[in-house]
């Protein structure tokens, strides 16, 4: 069964159906990146080579070279100058083939040619399971001399197929006899073998990563047999090579002529001489393999953990859009999210979300904690601390879902699990504020059982939170706001908040006026689905960090990420709030990644601003709502209240917004990000598609900020 719960690729392609939507130009690398090492062409006799880590040697269907990535490639070039163009390889049984596409950053900063599919599998990116390329007239035979030279990446097995899932990937095959030169091992294990199936099939190395990036050299030397190099160390002497001593014909990479025969890899570079390359020149050509990252390579899960609205977040593609963009940031090879709504699987039942629970059964309606009840913590209802409760029948089908006999999530895919994700607050919102410490206790709890299960500590697997949705109360999504806040400020529990403003969304199925802000009707309980989509790209750039400060890295190193024009906390938050006049508040915003303030649609009507005009949360004073708001400068907005406050300024709290205040799609103030130039490389609307392009929204106010006599 598919074991990884994801919605079909809609929210991570465009209208064109593409994987990756926004194009990316050639120069958009971060300097000093460049290769300084020898290339293949460094080795002279070249019959051909094929690159497609840069864009010069990738054409469009026209033959021209492609001047920006996320386009489709009709073949790659050969910059050998002997005119052996790679073109895309499909059988023919194949009549709509998925596009052969040049993307960027699959191996650090560079980019391949192949195949993604829009609907994602298990791992994104599921590749098409009919794709490779075809090599005209090169003869492998056993009497020629040829040396072959190949980089590849998997980001997975092969996945999505109907009956190869499980099988090994062909990486070079001989379509003149049918013979696969060379496969790599699928999930079943094993490594590289050399002419599998033949009377000389040599098994050349034990195992073969799941996710890898390898360069491989092959060198037949006639009456020798054929030498093999895996990353530049020798793997294997003098094989017989089974084919006849002439053996002229196409030659497929990443393809064994069979239905669905793709490896299913992204394809790097490739070189090949119609001659036995000697010592020093296979040791040239190693070098040059300095310009990829090889080895094994990173996958990035998430395990969603919630009730309605996270499933919600899943079907919406939120939770994915979000591995995908820590996974830019690592440079990993694949993401994932990994969650299963309740009554999917029973006997014993398995699940990590189910709606309308809430962490524990101390939240109204009290849930009773008798089995047929569930909630992921059961409170005793004794007095006893939350540290000590065990968990509830949620719990325990969350743990039947990760570990035990009839787990169904594989031991693999969870060592890949590099975040707990709880997009999680509603029924817990609806607690009265008084129950604050119990519900952070609850929280901490629930999460080390998760983190047991998993066979990990905190330091090793953060907690990614929500900031509170607008629920029922507003005392109780106020005290969830502030115990998030908490949660995050405390190390020893690495909680991470994801998303710092989630009010600025509509209600489930709402109708909506883009040129106005306004909303009508929907399902206030949940959000709408392309706020939650949102949420997950604007999600992405605390979790990377969180991810990156643990040492997370793959093909992209901590050190080359940005020290600025990276959003860190996800959008920019209050610092100061000045009454300047009695019914006038300048709020001093200090910034994440923008420059300067948006205040569009409803935002400029004040929507969200409100102040307490006396008391606290506990025993909240009365409210009073902004009527207007408006930019000052980069860095201020002055916001005018419906009436003025009766209280000192000291006692009088800010809000943006208070409790469950919905500010509405399109309604915040925002950060001005999306027409800010990134830093070289490191865009993620041009890798990603344009939708990652966002103006941050201005953090809500988990405590409210008091008023001040002086300026900020």
């Amino acid at each position: 069964m598919n074991l990884i719960s994801v919605r079909p690729a809609a929210p991570l392609r465009n209208g064109t159906g593409r994987l990756f939507a926004r194009a990316q130009t050639a120069d958009s690398v971060p300097a000093g990146s460049a290769f300084a090492g020898p290339t293949p062409a460094s080795v002279s006799g070249l019959a051909g080579w094929w690159d497609a880590g840069a864009l010069g040697a990738v054409l469009d269907a026209n033959g021209n070279p492609l001047v920006a990535w996320n386009a489709p490639a009709a073949a790659l070039a050969d910059k050998s100058g002997n005119g052996a163009t790679l073109l895309p390889f499909h059988i023919a049984a194949d009549t709509a083939p998925a596009t052969m596409m040049a993307v960027p950053r699959v191996n650090g900063f560079l980019g391949a040619a192949g195949s993604p599919d829009p609907a994602i599998a298990q791992y994104g990116p599921t590749l098409d399971p009919d794709w490779g390329l075809s090599l005209a007239r090169f003869d492998l035979g056993s009497g020629a001399a040829w040396t072959l030279y190949l980089v590849w990446t998997r980001p997975n097995w092969r996945q999505g197929t109907i009956e190869v899932d499980n099988a090994p990937i062909p990486l070079i095959h001989a379509m003149a006899t049918g013979t696969t030169i060379i496969e790599a091992g699928g999930p079943g294990g094993g490594g590289l073998t050399l002419f599998p199936g033949t009377a000389t099939s040599r098994g050349i190395t034990a195992t073969i990563e799941r996710r890898h990036t390898h360069a491989l050299i092959l060198r037949n030397t006639p009456g020798t047999g054929v030498d093999v190099w895996l990353d530049g160390a020798q793997v294997a002497s003098g094989v017989a090579n089974p084919l006849p001593a002439s053996a002229a014909g196409n030659v497929l990479l990443f393809h064994d002529n069979t239905v669905q025969g793709s490896a299913q890899c992204w394809f790097h570079e490739a070189a090949c001489w119609t001659r036995a390359l000697d010592a020093v020149e296979v040791t040239t050509l190693v070098a040059a393999q300095g310009r990829w990252v090889l080895g094994a390579r990173r996958g990035v899960n998430i395990l969603v953990m919630g009730q309605s609205n996270a499933e919600w977040f899943v079907q919406a593609g939120g939770a994915l859009a979000l591995a995908q963009g820590v996974a830019w940031y690592l440079g990993a090879a694949a993401w994932a999210a990994t969650s299963l709504p309740a009554g999917n699987v029973v006997s014993p039942a398995r699940y990590s979300m189910i709606a309308g629970h809430p962490v524990s059964n101390s939240s109204p309606p009290l849930f009773p904690p008798g089995a047929a009840n569930g909630t992921f913590l059961t409170n005793p209802g004794d007095g006893s601390s939350p540290a000590t409760w065990a968990l509830g029948p949620d719990g325990q089908a969350l743990s039947a879902y990760l570990t035990g006999s009839q787990a169904l999530v594989p031991a693999v895919d969870e060592a890949d699990i590099a975040f707990l994700l709880w997009p999680w607050s509603e029924q817990d919102s609806t607690m009265p504020y008084a129950n604050k410490t119990l519900y952070k206790e609850s929280v901490s709890r629930l999460a080390a059982l998760t983190r047991q299960m998993l066979g990990r500590s905190a330091a090793s697997l953060p907690l990614l939170l929500w900031s509170a949705i607008p629920y029922e109360t507003d005392q109780g999504v106020q005290m969830v706001r502030e115990s998030v806040l908490d949660l995050s400020l405390d190390p020893a529990g690495n909680a991470v908040i994801f998303v710092a403003q989630t009010a600025d969304s509509n209600p489930l199925n709402a109708t909506w006026d883009p040129a106005t802000g306004l909303f009508a009707g929907g399902d206030p309980q949940h959000r709408d689905q392309p706020d939650l989509l949102r949420y997950g790209r604007i999600g992405a750039h605390a979790a990377a960090r969180a991810a990156l400060a643990m040492g997370l890295s793959d093909s992209i190193p901590a050190a080359a990420v940005p020290a600025s024009g990276l959003p860190v906390a996800g959008g920019p938050s209050i610092t100061h709030a000045y009454q300047a006049v009695p019914d006038q508040v300048v709020v001093t915003i200090r910034h994440d990644a923008g420059t300067d303030l948006r205040v569009n649609l409803q935002a400029a009507n004040g929507a969200g601003f409100a102040v307490m005009d006396g008391g606290t949360v506990a025993n909240p004073g009365p409210m009073i709502p902004a009527t207007a708001a408006s930019r000052v400068d980069a860095t201020h907005v002055a916001v005018t209240l419906q009436r003025a406050p009766v209280s000192p300024a000291a006692s009088c709290l800010l809000y943006y917004p208070y409790g469950s205040t919905q500010i509405g799609r399109g309604d915040a103030v925002t950060d001005n990000l999306s027409s800010l130039a990134p830093p070289a490389g490191w865009s993620m609307a041009a890798d990603l598609g344009a939708a990652f392009a966002i103006d941050m929204p201005l953090q809500a106010t988990a405590y409210g900020v008091p008023l001040s006599t002086t300026p900020g």
